[in-house]
């Protein structure tokens, strides 16, 4: 035969094929609403209920012999779309492949039959032993049942009413067991889905429930007098019929009158709505007349992991979902299809520290899952936080509380202005500003495109010649307003500064102080630095007070002078040196501050004798509150301070041993978005200082952190770090620290004095943390938030790298690049520049 003719008849046969297997799947004209023992349904035929309502069979979710699976079901026999109420083989789809199928009654069951096989493939699962006689019926009001007998009077052995799928029909009763109706999975799959409607015995209600475990709306409680739910206020389903309850039996159904121009059906939806439809024969459409939660926003998951569910989004058709910035749906895009939640368009970056937060604003936070929740902290502590952990995804702060999602967050809201809370995104930095884009912004017109870079060389230009004649001006008048400057200082300070609360300062004459130190006698005197001395004083109010005198060869200014007051006035934290005064008198400048009864750390720690006094605890104690006073520094207080002499001389202890951090004479404001600055005077303590601000006069947070890694290896080990001395060998404290973290992780270099009184898990997390803190490279270090969380989790710290800026320190070497003003015996002396 030639292949022409082989390929045409070929085709013809294919053709003849699928359209026998088109008439199979179609056909629906059986006129039976039975099946009996002798005689079976072949699959691809229907049963249709008596009155022309219900239909019984195959079918596909999706018509057509391509679709992929066929499921045993019933629908209504003349609605379109067809409409689904019942699925008995939900988790089992069978194959299209399957063609030689048969319904048939095999020892008292309905089976499906492959006759080819001779395999059952769905069956009732009646343990009986009857066969002759046993029929199914389908029945009017679109129950099947298996009954014994060929009239409705033989006894039921299976109903299709007892194993109810996503729909509840009129007259159906439902068994009080814990779930009634499960959704769909999606809308071309039947298998059941999260959604579901259940019965609470405790509440006696019905509840809908996601993922078998979270509730949502519940109907309230039954009503026994009115025969409903309280929860079903919309609808008046007494003029429809009304509720059930039969507590002998164990059920509830409804019931509605007969009409023929109406059906009612209860469905459980794939949207997580339990709706009530009425069907309308005249009109041809089913009508929506009830549904809870009306709020779609209020259905759990609702739109998916990282979607945002708006709920001034009210017509039906349109979903109230979104993703959020930098988001995608994760199938169905620019669909209404967000049941599989969003997904990032961009991964992040976690290993290589390119990721950054975005805060979206005015949200009701979700609610799942949080992952992890930390207590009195912080925003800042909790962003550093998340940011330290790459498996989070989002952070909030609400109440003192840091919440935290990975991997999902479900049930995020819209809400209006000024209500709800900021919910922080961790982006990618490549796909930030694509985010922040997306966030409903305007797009730019092409006429904005091409008149911005036409006008912003004369702009820049423009900018550069009234900077420059500023600055002319500036030079001129600079020397007058320095003049003008101290003596509006002197006016401001004597008449006295008011604080942000509106309180003054309060102000003491020069013989109040000399009266409170009994005129500066040595027998007051607490201890000297740099700066000048401190006495130990008494107010007239009987309050003991530690004053600073400054001193008089110092070359701070009035100027200088008040703007330290004033910057300490602003900061107000329990693990702060509180400010209560301050005097000006001629030459002199007096500070007043409030008595620490312990003095400072290094009395205690340093001492042979007294260091028994600190306990491993209360060195904890101590690091913990030290840590809390330099993160407020850092990031919590209304500016941003850089102390730049961090010790344990300026640690100070009260009664309870709770540290306070003092000194703020070389302290440096920065802007909000300022990361570091530089400086030609090199201020400060030798051995405390980081390498760039030591060898460069660069100065930043991560300066202070250094400082505090040399402050908890003192703290731990007992040593000074400027007078450090081991086996005779020139080693740095971090040296040693390092040697003993590489062969004990750190457990050698504990102080003597604690005996032993320690948690060796303790020890060793601390140590590494001060390892962190000592790196050679600020980006290395951590951030001060950063170390507030490792030291109350230790999981996941990353490796310290060897410090080595610490040997060259001790090798005598003359470091004569920069002008040095620190002192080998740790007087700190005070280089204040103008702020």
């Amino acid at each position: 035969m030639e292949p022409c003719k082989t390929n045409v008849l070929l085709l013809l046969l294919l053709l003849f094929y699928g359209v026998f297997l088109s008439f199979q799947v179609s056909d629906v004209s059986s006129a039976t609403d039975t099946i009996s023992t002798d005689q079976p349904l072949p699959g691809f035929r229907t049963l249709i209920s008596n009155s022309d309502i219900f239909e019984f069979g195959l079918f596909t979710p999706t018509p057509g012999i391509d679709s992929g699976n066929f499921y045993i079901g019933m629908w209504y026999r003349q609605f379109s779309p067809r409409t689904i109420v019942w699925v008995a083989n939900r988790e089992s789809p069978i194959p299209v492949s399957f063609s030689s199928l048969f319904l048939k009654i095999l020892d008292g069951n309905l089976i499906l039959h492959n006759n080819h096989t001779s395999e059952t493939i769905w069956s009732t699962g009646v343990n009986s032993s009857r066969s002759k006689d046993v029929e199914v019926a389908l029945l009017d009001s679109g129950n099947l049942v298996l009954r014994d007998g060929d009239n409705s009077s033989a006894d039921v052995l299976w109903q299709s009413f007892d194993h109810p799928s996503d729909t509840w029909l009129p007259g159906a009763k439902l068994k009080l067991g814990s779930q009634l109706l499960t959704s769909w999975k999606g809308l071309t799959d039947p298998s059941p889905g999260l959604y579901s409607l259940e019965f609470d015995h405790h509440s006696n209600s019905l509840t809908t429930i996601w993922n078998g475990s979270n509730s949502y709306w519940s109907s309230g409680p039954w009503d026994d007098q009115l025969k409903n739910f309280n929860g079903f206020p919309e609808v008046e389903l007494n003029s429809v019929g009304g509720f059930v309850w039969n507590l002998d039996e164990s059920y509830i159904t409804y019931s509605i009158p007969s009409l023929n121009s109406t059906y009612y059906r209860l469905a459980m939806d794939v949207s997580g709505q339990l709706m009530l439809n009425v069907w309308y024969r005249d009109r041809q459409l089913w009508e929506l007349i009830w549904a809870q939660p009306r709020d779609r926003c209020k259905i759990y998951n609702y739109c998916g992991s990282f979607g945002i569910c708006d709920k001034q989004v009210e017509v039906v058709n349109l979903t109230p979902c979104r993703c959020v910035p930098g988001f995608k749906q994760a199938f169905g895009e620019n669909s209404n299809d967000y049941s599989n939640g969003c997904t990032r368009e961009t991964n992040l970056q976690c290993d290589k520290g390119n990721d950054v937060f975005l805060p979206i604003k005015n949200k009701k936070l979700a609610t799942d899952p949080i992952t992890l929740v930390l207590t009195s902290t912080n925003v800042m502590t909790c962003a550093s936080a998340c940011q330290a952990n790459c498996s989070c995804e989002a952070y909030a702060y609400d109440s003192n509380k840091c919440l935290m999602w990975t991997r999902n967050a479900f049930n995020l809201q819209q809400l209006a202005a000024n209500e709800g809370h900021t919910f922080f995104l961790k982006l990618a930095a490549s796909n930030i500003s694509t985010a922040t884009l997306n966030k409903g912004k305007p797009k730019h017109s092409k006429g904005r495109s091409i008149v911005l870079p036409v006008l912003l060389p004369s702009l820049l230009a423009a900018s550069v010649f009234i900077f420059g004649l500023y600055c002319c001006i500036s030079s001129r008048t600079r020397r007058k307003r320095i003049i003008g400057d101290e003596k509006q200082s002197r006016e401001l300070l004597e008449g006295g500064l008011i604080d942000d609360d509106g309180q003054n300062m309060c102000y003491l004459n020069l013989y109040d102080v000399m009266a409170a130190t009994n005129s500066f006698s040595e027998e007051n005197k607490l201890g000297e630095g740099g700066f000048g001395p401190v006495y130990k004083g008494m107010l007239p109010n009987g309050m003991d007070v530690a004053i600073k005198r400054l001193s008089k060869k110092s070359s701070q200014g009035l100027t200088e002078f008040k703007n330290e007051v004033v910057l300490i006035i602003k900061l107000q934290h329990k693990n702060l040196v509180r400010l209560l005064g301050y005097c000006v008198d001629g030459d002199e400048k007096l500070l007043i501050y409030e008595y620490m009864s312990n003095k400072s750390l290094d009395v205690l720690l340093f001492d042979s004798l007294k260091s028994r006094e600190l306990d491993w605890e209360t060195r904890m104690k101590i690091v913990n509150g030290t840590t809390r006073g330099l993160q407020y520094l850092h990031e919590d207080s209304r500016l941003r301070i850089i102390h730049r002499d961090l010790k344990a001389s300026n640690i100070l202890l009260d009664d309870e041993m709770n540290p306070k951090i003092s000194d703020f004479g070389t302290a440096r404001i920065f802007g909000c978005k300022q990361i570091d600055d530089s400086t030609q005077r090199i201020v400060g303590t030798f051995g405390y200082m980081s390498p760039e601000y030591a060898l460069g006069g660069v100065i930043s947070e991560k300066s202070d952190i250094y400082s505090f890694g040399v402050l908890l290896l003192e703290i731990i080990s007992g040593k000074k770090a400027t007078r450090f001395v081991h086996n005779d060998q020139k080693h740095s404290l971090i040296t040693y620290a390092w040697e003993s973290w590489c062969e004990t992780k750190g457990v050698s270099i504990v102080d003597e004095a604690l005996c032993g009184s320690y948690a060796s898990k303790e020890v060793m997390l601390s140590v590494h943390i001060a390892l962190l803190c000592v790196q050679d490279h600020p980006n290395d270090r951590p951030t001060i938030s950063q170390i507030v969380y490792m030291l109350s989790n230790d999981n996941n710290l990353p490796i310290p790298k060897q410090p080595t800026f610490s040997n060259v320190l001790n090798s005598n070497q003359q470091l004569a690049s920069a002008d040095y003003v620190f002192s080998i015996n740790e007087a700190t002396q005070t280089e204040l520049e103008a702020r």
